[in-house]
């Protein structure tokens, strides 16, 4: 798949070459042909070892021989907040959108279709990017359809997302106001942890959440999630997230609300919130 002149794909990556390798064949699989890979640096020793065979990973001509990969590495550890914020500072400046992935998170067969069908919608105002991980409790509910609906939900989750480079740059002027918003999950959020800093996606939500920006999300997960087996720094071990995959041969061209599904997000998110954030 040969990507558009304006947009492009960075995946993030640290210390999982199983993980990254997998999301990297199917990246093939698709026949992407450019990415961006930012690799974090190592904290000790022990990740020096793990990274010379992620680094023989992203260049090995066995895998991935048709993708022009662009390499990002940092020499010093920066963490994944500080990774990702730096890295779509410096993607934004140059492509009109960015679809964000990471080392767990493998894009299913309708993903791409899905995003370019929508990607036009996020110059509207009303919405703040494309989320294509789904929950459970959503992702059932239309799993045996075969048509990907687009669901205007409220919150943001950083599995496999795109964003107007515009609307990244707005938010990264954005400077927080010191009050307390009045919201439920972000309140949840901003609990989690003192160091607030560590979790880049409150800022953006309460940037959003301020400007009354929702986020178009697809019925059913474009994204498994294979990051809950212990081996991430920041993830849990837990199989709450998985989702069956069920092919479709459709996407709808409308987007649609429902007060229904929007709080079946929310209801989902305050009892699971610190695997997401």
């Amino acid at each position: 798949m040969k990507l558009k002149k304006n947009f492009c794909i960075a995946l993030f990556a640290y210390n999982r070459p199983s993980h990254l390798r997998r999301v990297l064949i199917s990246l093939e699989n698709y026949k992407i042909d450019r990415i961006n890979i930012f690799l974090d640096g190592p904290k000790n020793k022990n990740d020096k070892i793990i990274q010379k065979e992620i680094k023989q990973i992203i260049k090995d001509h066995q895998y991935n021989r048709s993708i022009n990969k662009k390499i990002h590495i940092s020499k010093k550890n920066k963490g994944l907040a500080k990774s990702i914020t730096s890295g779509l500072d410096s993607l934004t400046k140059k492509f009109e959108y960015v679809l964000v992935l990471e080392d767990d998170c493998i894009p299913r067969n309708e993903l791409f279709k899905y995003i370019f069908k929508n990607l036009k919608r996020l110059k509207e105002k009303e919405f703040a990017g494309i989320c294509c991980y789904q929950i459970p409790k959503i992702h059932n509910l239309f799993k045996s359809e075969k048509v990907i609906k687009n669901l205007i939900l409220k919150y943001f989750i950083p599995w496999g997302w795109c964003v107007r480079s515009k609307d990244w740059i707005e938010y990264r002027e954005f400077k927080p106001k010191k009050n307390k918003i009045e919201d439920k999950i972000i309140s949840k959020i901003d609990r989690l942890t003192i160091n607030t800093k560590k979790i880049w996606s409150l800022k953006f939500m309460k940037f959003n959440f301020l400007n009354n920006k929702k986020f178009i999300y697809p019925s059913k997960s474009l994204i498994k999630n294979i990051g809950f087996d212990g081996s991430g720094v920041n993830s849990k071990v837990t199989d709450k997230f998985l989702t069956e995959y069920s092919s479709s041969s459709t996407i709808s061209s409308k987007v649609t609300a429902s007060d229904k599904i929007s709080k079946t997000q929310e209801l989902f998110l305050s009892k699971t919130v610190k695997y997401f954030f």
